[in-house]
């Protein structure tokens, strides 16, 4: 059998969600996101570290200190989302809700990469396992008789575990590509969890690099279903308006969920938090303005700022909001216009 006849028969008779065996996915920060975008290459933990290209180390430090050097001298992706990392890493968590207290396990704005797994997989470069390759590792494989032979009821599975220490293993089954991989061999989605932090990866690459930004803003999309847990905070509206900007946030039965799970003190200290305000014209920043102010992770209201003084002569304002240092979102409106673009 070829890859693409497993994948075929995945899609078939293995998976609940039908479109996931048909991919590969790379699962990062939007801030890392633009490196990746700009540069055109996804590369490993050892390259991107050694070239200051991750601006958001969302791995696990207890898990990377157990994993083989080989693996993290590769790229890595997942047969699918909704991986057990990922459940514990997405959206902004509080540092006294982070799963076994690892600072580094989170991804405030979280971005998929999707590719075409077929032409992955037919890649000489590329190597697979059944299970995850974190800490001991499993064995990894690069024919389709290898292939043919995985557990995909168990890898493609959703839902609830009944045995979740094997299980979690199978749902982070990966592909290593070693070094670096160029995204646009295969890419065919960007995925973001909502318009807000569409707009953010948007308005990052097109300050960063606007060609890049053209020729890659038609593949950024949304997508709302079987991709994202939505159990950390995150923005759900941004906008100004006479004067006055407002900011809201996800309230989310499954992050209420994901708290009484994890949560190690029995309050939490409420969040410190920044937002920016700079106008601008032609590119030019004319001024800026910035409140400092708290968040309550629990409880999270809407943030308001009223009397902002719109700069004479700008055509636009930039608002961005950092949670910890940690960016959350970056809109930007046209002020003439007063609409979000």
């Amino acid at each position: 059998m070829t890859y693409e006849e497993i994948i075929q028969e995945n899609c078939r008779n293995h998976s609940s969600v039908k479109w996931w065996p048909l991919h590969a996915f790379h699962y990062t920060d939007v801030e890392n996101a633009v490196s990746i975008l700009t540069t055109g290459y996804l590369y490993s933990r050892v390259k991107a570290d050694r070239l200051s290209l991750m601006k958001n180390d969302n791995a696990s430090r207890q898990v990377i200190n157990m994993t083989s050097p080989g693996v993290t001298a590769s790229v890595r992706f997942y047969f699918r989302p909704l991986t057990p990392t990922q459940y514990h890493n997405e959206g902004y968590k509080h540092p006294e809700a982070r799963f076994q207290g690892d600072t580094n396990a989170n991804v405030p704005v979280p971005v998929f990469f999707v590719f075409d797994l077929a032409k992955v997989l037919n890649s000489d470069k590329t190597y697979f396992s059944e299970m995850s390759q974190a800490g001991a590792g499993s064995r990894l494989c690069n024919t389709p008789e290898d292939f043919s032979r995985f557990n995909f009821d168990e890898i493609y599975k959703n839902g609830y575990m009944d045995n979740p220490d094997i299980e979690k293993k199978f749902r982070q089954a990966e592909i290593l590509y070693m070094d670096s991989f160029p995204i646009d061999y295969g890419l065919q989605t960007i995925y973001c969890r909502n318009a807000i932090e569409r707009m953010t990866l948007l308005n990052l690459l097109r300050a960063k690099d606007t060609k890049k930004f053209l020729y890659y803003k038609d593949k950024v999309r949304i997508c709302r279903r079987d991709m994202f847990e939505n159990n950390g905070l995150f923005v759900t509206d941004c906008r100004y308006y006479d004067g006055r900007a407002s900011i809201a946030y996800s309230d989310t039965y499954e992050k209420r969920c994901y708290l009484n799970r994890y949560r190690n003190v029995p309050e939490l200290r409420k969040l410190e938090a920044k937002a920016e305000f700079d106008w601008v014209r032609s590119g030019k920043l004319l001024n800026r303005q910035y409140s400092v102010f708290s968040v309550n992770y629990e409880n999270a209201k809407m943030t308001t700022f009223t009397g902002l003084k719109e700069e004479k002569g700008a055509s636009a304002l930039y608002m961005r909001l950092y949670i910890e240092d940690k960016l959350m979102c970056f809109m930007s409106q046209q002020l003439s216009e007063a609409a979000l673009f």
